[in-house]
């Protein structure tokens, strides 16, 4: 009997769970018969993928059917997973409502020693519900809230065992989380008659207690009590008992609901104090008409402090360092402090960063924040934060921070779900200090051209920042989603000291969403990106000084990826040489470019408006343990100034790509090859001599002798010249972590 029941398991298994034997692989001996093709026919309610998914047999490697190369997986057929296949199908159909559904299998010779597989499918008519009674929930008083979700079952609904499986069982969880922790599944009796394929359901809910059915009574358990017991990780318990009452998601009292139970074992393992955590039901802590019930919560204390140090390399970052000291425990009240620091350009820079005078100089951070939980409420944590630093956007600006200070505020507005649902920050920063960027930067994004405002603008100053951000998270994993979605809202509203006496005020909006399907081995992704820098509350685009980290920029591994980092977008260039239009006096008068000249520097200014839209395609390789993921997407966006640029969707820039992803602890390890068909991007260009003077040498300027005074423009009409061979139009991004 054990043996029938093993076997009908292992058939239902991949029937319940698609995908769960998708990854084995059929193994060929000596004379087996390889398989080469996998078929469907008459799947007329379900996609062949979603088949393919549910049987063991399945076809060799891509590269062996179609290059007839050894790589990845060779799989032979097997007679015996055959006939069980089909078995597999039908089950896959009658938990889907069809109960007359016909499975034949054949073999086709497809080439010396192979075989090409089909499955014909007769799926026959749908069981429809003829009625669906449920009782047991009478003395329940939100009972037609619970059953709300059953009601489009009840009327000539096809009888999907699965569909309403996954609501019965809903509606256990909400029992559990009403005060009815004795909450059973309910006993099922169904009948169908196979002349009129119509089903007659009943469900009757009920508890058990100690192995005990039993109606589900008319009380509400509440808890009454709350009890510890904690084992501490040195002499004695650091961290007081009344500190961890405060952050469980219940007290006493409270209507007993199992969701506050798993969210307060949550938070208690985010403040990585316990090896272990336990918050459940006492051990008979109730009686079967009790109302009030003792929850046991259980704890293994673990270190208090740790120090973490790393060290690695990146193509502009050089050389980088990082360390972090955290006292989990400070002064008590499970207070936590961390303390950061970062080096990055320590050696080993690339020529190019070497000869940026922007990126050439040591970066660091150095902060310290303390993170205050359980001070305000178990879903609320404040945190302050003191910091330096000196960071560098390379061939673009520096800023360096002498001082700077910032306050958070975060709160979980859905503290009813498992997980971080809807997390609500609200924070504040002050800096002091400075940004540093060439004077073609400075004059091309802030219309600030003179010497001396620009000299100004490089001098210590005071920036405030006020934000608020909402995330809306409904993504299976956070490093890999692979399904769900996901909506991120940020507003920012700040002022800076330098551009004028006053202050300049300025607002930044973003939006970003993303969503994520799996279809077998497959999963889609997309995402799309608004953002918008505004003078003050206005709609307008910011035309007054921006610190450029406060801008928008595109382009990079994770934005458009046919652009290199920040490169999509306003551009300004330096060149090395110009030629000058004389008058008939011979007096210069106009500046451009010389034949032969050459980029001497390019700086990404950033843009005040942005649109960004990806799609890609991932599909997951059986072999190497479903390691390796293969990925085709497409990216779009564009980056303007309003009010200086307008917007038309033929000014999209389009790049389409491959990619490489191979999963790791810390994410996925990515490679990707976008091809970028476009010119160069077009931009203002200047000439700074000898004499510091800045001139814009554009072609068609009329700036006389290229002097740009407040209040002119150095128009962006300089093209610089590209290879128009294959490989120069390839852009490569090297990541960890998905794209989105």
């Amino acid at each position: 009997m054990r043996r029938v029941f093993l076997g009908a398991l292992l058939l239902l298994l991949p029937v319940a769970f698609p995908g769960v034997l998708r990854a084995q692989d059929i193994a060929c001996d000596p004379g087996d018969l390889e398989v080469r093709a996998v078929t469907f026919k008459g799947n007329q309610h379900f996609e062949s993928a979603e088949l393919a998914s549910v049987i063991v047999t399945s076809p060799s490697s891509f590269a062996r059917r179609h290059l007839h190369l050894p790589i990845g997986a060779r799989r032979c057929l097997d007679t015996l997973e055959l006939s069980r296949d089909a078995v597999r199908i039908r089950l896959y159909y009658r938990l889907r409502g069809y109960y007359k559904t016909a499975v034949k299998t054949s073999v086709q010779p497809a080439g010396t020693g192979a075989v090409a597989v089909g499955f014909g499918i007769t799926e026959g008519p749908p069981v429809m519900i003829a009625s669906l009674s449920v009782t047991g929930l009478d003395s329940v008083t939100d009972r037609d809230r619970l059953l709300h979700e059953l009601d489009h079952f009840r009327h000539d609904h096809i009888f999907t065992k699965i569909e309403l499986q996954a609501v019965l069982d809903t509606v256990r969880e909400e029992l559990h989380d009403s005060g009815y922790p004795y909450a059973a599944a309910p006993l099922a009796s169904s009948e169908v008659d196979p002349k009129t394929d119509r089903a007659q359901l009943e469900y009757q809910y009920f508890e058990q207690f100690r192995g005990q059915p039993m109606p589900i009574p008319k009380r509400i358990a509440h808890v009454g009590r709350i009890e510890f017991e904690v084992a501490p990780g040195g002499d004695s318990a650091k961290i007081d008992t009344s500190t961890v009452r405060r952050l469980l998601s219940f007290k006493v009292g409270d209507v007993f609901r199992s969701k506050d139970l798993v969210r307060s074992e949550r938070d208690l393992y985010q403040l990585e104090t316990y090896s272990h955590v336990d918050v459940a039901l006492a051990p008979d802590s109730a009686q079967p008409n009790d109302s009030l019930l003792t929850v046991l919560v259980r704890l293994n204390e673990t270190k208090m402090r740790s120090l973490g140090v790393g060290a690695g390399w990146a193509t502009l970052d050089c050389i980088r360092t990082q360390a972090r000291l955290t006292d989990r425990d400070f002064f008590g009240g499970a207070r936590r402090l961390e303390l950061n620091g970062r080096l990055s350009h320590l050696a080993l820079c690339p020529q190019n960063v070497r000869d940026d005078s922007i990126s050439n100089r040591l970066n660091y951070y150095v902060s310290g924040t303390i993170r205050l939980r359980g001070l305000i409420g178990p879903h609320t944590l404040p945190s302050f934060t003191i910091f330096s630093e000196r960071t560098s956007e390379y061939r673009a600006y520096v800023r360096e921070t002498l001082i700077g200070g910032a306050a958070e505020v975060s709160r979980d507005l859905a503290p009813r779900d498992l997980r971080p649902g809807l997390p609500l920050s609200l924070s504040y920063r002050v800096e002091y200090g400075r940004t540093t960027a060439s004077p073609a930067v400075f004059c091309q994004l802030f219309n600030r051209c003179a010497l001396n405002d620009i000299e100004r603008l490089q001098q210590n100053g005071s920036l405030h920042v006020f934000g608020v951000s909402l995330l809306r998270d409904r993504t299976d994993q956070i490093l890999d989603p692979s399904n769900g979605n996901q909506l991120h809202i940020d507003l920012r509203s700040g002022t800076t000291s330098l551009d004028t006496a006053n202050g300049t005020r300025f607002s930044r909006t973003a939006i970003e969403g993303s969503a994520y399907k799996t279809l077998g081995s497959s999963t889609f992704a997309v995402r799309l990106q608004l953002a918008a820098v505004l003078d003050g509350f206005t709609t307008a685009g910011a035309t007054a000084y921006v610190p450029p980290e406060e801008r928008l920029y595109a382009g990079g591994p994770n934005s458009v990826r046919g652009y290199n980092l920040n490169l999509l977008g306003p551009v300004v260039y330096i060149v090395d040489s110009y030629r000058a239009d004389t008058a008939i006096d011979g007096s210069p008068t106009q500046f451009h470019p010389s034949d032969t000249a050459h980029v001497r520097q390019y700086s990404p200014t950033g843009g005040n408006t942005l649109i960004v839209a990806n799609a890609e395609w991932r599909i997951r390789l059986p072999s190497l343990g479903g390691r390796v993921q293969l990925a085709t997407f497409v990216d779009a966006g564009q980056l303007w100034n309003r009010p200086q640029q307008s917007f038309s969707f033929s000014d999209l820039r389009v790049t389409p790509g491959v990619g490489v992803r191979v999963r790791s602890p810390i994410g996925p390890l990515r490679v990707d090859v976008a091809y970028n068909g476009y010119a160069s991007t077009t931009g203002s260009a200047y000439y700074v001599g000898s004499d510091n003077v800045l001139r814009c040498v554009s072609p068609g300027n009329t700036l006389q002798s290229g002097i740009v005074e407040p209040g002119d423009t150095c128009e962006p009409t300089y093209t610089p010249s590209s290879s128009n061979s294959l490989f120069s139009k390839l852009t490569f991004n090297f990541s960890i972590g998905q794209a989105f």
